[in-house]
């Protein structure tokens, strides 16, 4: 009898002590749920910060009138850039053209070769335009896949010489896919609008050199054109 009494006061500890285990492993589960939880809302908020500096960074940027990538004067400096140089050229007498770089299928380049190849082939062509201009000239990030450069004292067809040199460079840049190792093909198509023969307004020569863009983006690419022609 008394044997009996101990096995089941032996039992029922046993029975207690795995229940106990079992709560305990519950419990340690759930702090482990919650603590997974709280790192996967830091992470997110790491990364919404993150996304914030970095929109911060490219506002400041800005701002101080600099592309992030090209390090070359931005759209905004560009055209208060342009439209003073065009009051002095109309007052002084002298050319001004504009210059509009389009880096050939820069959006399949970026879809094939992914998009750091993409800004490689971007900072590249920014410094083969900004070596091919004078210290008096200004390029700049007009956008997306185009430069542009206001070229002071050159007329349209000093203009066009200026865009083959540059279009000529491009062709030769060599850039490679990071995987395969492969060459990749570049090229640039350029337009030219100056006044006084296309414009005597900033709006006017964005407008005729864009116009000419088109066309000679439509003849094939990789070739200079001069608006007009």
């Amino acid at each position: 009898m008394k044997a009996q009494f101990t096995q089941m006061l032996q039992s029922f500890h046993g029975q207690t002590s795995h229940r106990q285990m079992e709560s305990q492993l519950r419990k340690v589960t759930s702090q482990n749920s919650q603590l997974e939880r709280s790192l996967r809302e830091k992470d997110r908020e790491i990364d919404r910060l993150r996304h914030q500096l970095s929109n911060s960074e490219a506002r400041l940027q800005e701002l101080m009138g600099t592309d992030v990538l090209t390090c070359l004067p931005n759209r905004h400096v560009f055209k208060e850039h342009l439209t003073h140089s065009l009051k002095r050229a109309l007052r002084l007498g002298y050319s001004l053209s504009l210059m509009l770089i389009d880096i050939d299928h820069l959006r399949d380049i970026n879809l094939r070769y992914g998009h750091e190849v993409g800004d490689t082939v971007l900072i590249e062509v920014a410094k083969i335009l900004k070596s091919s201009v004078r210290e008096i000239d200004m390029p700049a990030r007009w956008g997306g896949e185009e430069l542009v450069a206001v070229l002071h004292e050159t007329d349209a067809e000093g203009a066009s010489v200026v865009a083959e040199r540059v279009r000529r460079r491009v062709s030769m840049l060599e850039v490679t896919d990071p995987r395969s190792k492969k060459p990749i093909k570049v090229t640039a198509t350029l337009a030219v609008s100056s006044y006084p023969a296309h414009s005597n307004e900033p709006q006017g020569l964005l407008e005729s050199a864009c116009e000419a863009l088109i066309q000679a983006k439509d003849k094939g690419c990789n070739t200079v054109l001069i608006a007009g022609r």
